[in-house]
């Protein structure tokens, strides 16, 4: 499901060979300068959560620059497949932990645009075509890891509700959660089986 879900996605945004080609090389370009547009996003997002003490955290500091980088090089591989969407999902959790919502990843998309854009003009300096090119090829990534981490907060929310629910009802049944999942470790072995019988 989720590659035919993805391959829809990128036929939606137009995305082909042309464009991972002009990603890898804005990939480049990045490379020397990813620490200071990590550390350019991650400033600006303390201080639009107003959370400028946590900046005397070396620990977090490192974690939330650990996290944006991870976040920036992903779309900048060009490769949208089954085994980066579930990577992408999985940084989610990450992005979670250091504090940041899904409107928060929408704000980075945009600083992060702005900084490649720059850096695209520098190194493109008298060449629109390609800087055009290049821009637009990074929009397509942009919207295709947007709909991949928009899935993964998702994904987030839906088990955050599960885990609301179940507390919810060990509440007022009074089952232990030990006697709960040995229940539904039977139930799903027992599916199993029936579906090997059949």
């Amino acid at each position: 499901m989720t590659v035919v879900w993805l391959n829809k996605v990128k036929r939606c945004v137009g995305w082909n060979a042309a464009d991972q080609t002009q990603i890898s090389d804005l990939q480049s370009w990045l490379d020397s300068d990813l620490q200071k547009v990590t550390e350019a996003i991650g400033e600006y997002l303390v201080r639009f959560k107003d959370a400028q003490p946590m900046l005397t955290n070396t620990r977090f500091v490192q974690r939330l620059h650990g996290v944006l980088r991870e976040w920036l090089i992903g779309p900048l591989s060009g490769t949208f497949d089954e085994a980066y969407t579930q990577a992408r999902w999985a940084l989610v959790q990450k992005l979670v932990e250091v504090g940041l919502t899904f409107e928060d990843v929408i704000l980075m998309k945009s600083l992060a645009r702005r900084q490649l854009l720059e850096l695209a003009q520098a190194q493109l300096d008298g060449n629109p075509q390609v800087l055009s090119a290049t821009m637009d090829a990074l929009d397509k990534a942009l919207c295709l890891d947007i709909a991949l981490i928009y899935g993964g907060y998702t994904r987030v929310r839906d088990a955050e509700i599960e885990r609301s629910m179940l507390d919810r009802f060990l509440a007022i049944t009074g089952f232990s959660r030990t006697l709960y999942e040995n229940l539904a470790e039977a139930r799903e072995w027992n599916d199993a089986l029936k579906q090997r019988v059949s």
